[in-house]
């Protein structure tokens, strides 16, 4: 399956960029109005934390009912319903209404967030080159992400209310709310000759002459064959049960949710903590969230497939996570806005391909008859550490003071590095006699 065939595979990856993006807006601007919402409702760090505890919330809920959502409805109707979920959530968010109806919005909103993501996570993997249009994906998500401050932290500054930044995602999820549907019509049918071809490791980079040997024209008749045969009768797509006991679904859960968390933590309290301990200038420290995430575009648009093609994906990863923790301590202690703007901005660049690089590893670790369970148990679930974990940064910074945000991120760095190292290394060719083998 590639980004032509089927046909309407282009308007679907177009579809789920648009999808992304205003996601991608929606996380991004919090870190620049995140102030100016507490000081328009009069709330503190605990409690205006608590958007993010109401999208954890659809997150978790959608993680253990996603493969019913999924039998009941199929693609199409489900990315519908995660597009009208994103409505609800802008509409409420754009009223500058009461702050209880602004939180039941990012509920909405994590509802539809954990469909679309299990869903489109797993279409785009499917494709020829997968990495690479995850990385695209996830890429868009960080162009709306970069975008959003910019634009959040110039309409404060023009005395223009928070709320109102929540219309230009409405009107992109209104559009798409259309767009999807027709682009996903008819998609089962399209789709699932597709459904019991295992996915290859056709970005990691070949470990043997032998690989590298076989023929261009034998690899086109091997795909012609594949396409023109009949559809096999497709394994049982949905077997939770089997997903829920397996060891590697929990992995990914884990390694998602401290993923998310750390990010999105990141993205959202970073210009707090350097407003409260650097005493950065209000009306310019928001930019600096634009930093992180232009980082994170960077990083996915142009490392993903870099990395994907030179390194083990295994390996890449440790060396990023390593990096990363390293510039983490560098924003902590270096007393300088300018310093720790420039250190964010590389920490984006770096946690950038993280996401897609390990989705397109997934995908080929986890057996084909839990993998549509695990994915949706493992984004879902996984991905409502991008609610949880900024409201414990929150809840902490109420207490503590926001200086929590760091050891909380390198917590979660070291979360991640363990759950990594557990996965099976399915890149290391060859009897694994060692445990030095089994990890790297």
């Amino acid at each position: 399956m590639s980004i032509r065939n089927p046909p309407k595979n282009l308007y679907r990856v177009i579809a789920g960029c648009v999808w992304v993006f205003t996601t991608g807006l929606t996380d991004g601007v919090l870190g620049a109005i995140l102030p100016y919402m507490e000081t328009y409702y009069g709330i503190s760090y605990a409690v205006v934390s608590l958007i993010w505890l109401g999208n954890a919330i659809g997150y978790i809920i959608i993680a253990f009912t996603a493969h019913m959502i999924d039998s009941k409805l199929g693609m199409q109707k489900s990315l519908t319903l995660s597009v009208a979920g994103f409505i609800i959530m802008y509409s409420l968010a754009s009223s500058g209404t009461l702050f209880p109806v602004i939180v039941i919005g990012f509920f909405c909103g994590g509802l539809g967030g954990a469909i679309g993501l299990s869903q489109f996570n797993i279409f785009l993997a499917k494709l020829l080159n997968g990495a690479h249009y995850l990385g695209i994906f996830h890429g868009t998500y960080g162009l709306g992400a970069f975008i959003a401050p910019l634009i959040g932290t110039a309409m404060v500054n023009h005395h223009i209310k928070w709320h109102f930044f929540y219309f230009i995602p409405l009107a992109l999820a209104c559009l798409n709310v259309v767009f999807t549907p027709w682009a996903f019509n008819n998609c089962h049918e399209d789709l699932k000759k597709w459904e019991t071809v295992e996915l290859e490791p056709s970005n990691a980079p070949s470990s043997s002459p032998q690989d590298e040997s076989i023929p261009l024209e034998t690899v086109k008749d091997d795909v012609q064959e594949i396409t023109n045969e009949e559809p096999k009768k497709p394994e049982q797509k949905h077997d939770f049960k089997a997903a829920f006991k397996d060891y590697r679904t929990w992995l990914v859960c884990f390694f998602i949710f401290f993923y998310q968390g750390s990010e999105v933590s990141l993205g959202g309290w970073t210009v707090t903590f350097l407003l409260d301990y650097r005493h950065g200038n209000p009306e310019s420290t928001g930019y600096i969230a634009s930093g992180f995430w232009g980082g994170v575009m960077i990083g996915r648009f142009v490392l993903t497939t870099i990395l994907s093609r030179m390194f083990s994906v295994r390996r890449a990863i440790v060396v990023l996570m390593i990096l990363i923790m390293i510039l983490d301590f560098c924003v902590w202690f270096i007393p300088n806005t300018i310093a720790a703007g420039v250190c964010l901005s590389f920490i984006g660049l770096l946690i950038g391909p993280i996401y897609p690089l390990m989705i397109s590893l997934i995908t080929r670790i986890l057996p084909r008859k839990i993998r549509f369970c695990s994915m949706t148990l493992g984004t879902a679930f996984g991905s409502s550490g991008g609610s949880a974990v900024p409201f414990a940064v929150g809840m902490g910074s109420e207490f503590t003071g926001t200086y929590i945000l760091h050891p909380i991120v390198l917590a979660c760095y070291l979360g991640m590095m363990a759950t990594w190292l557990c996965m099976p290394n399915i890149e290391r060719k060859g009897a694994q006699t060692s445990w030095l083998q089994r990890l790297w």
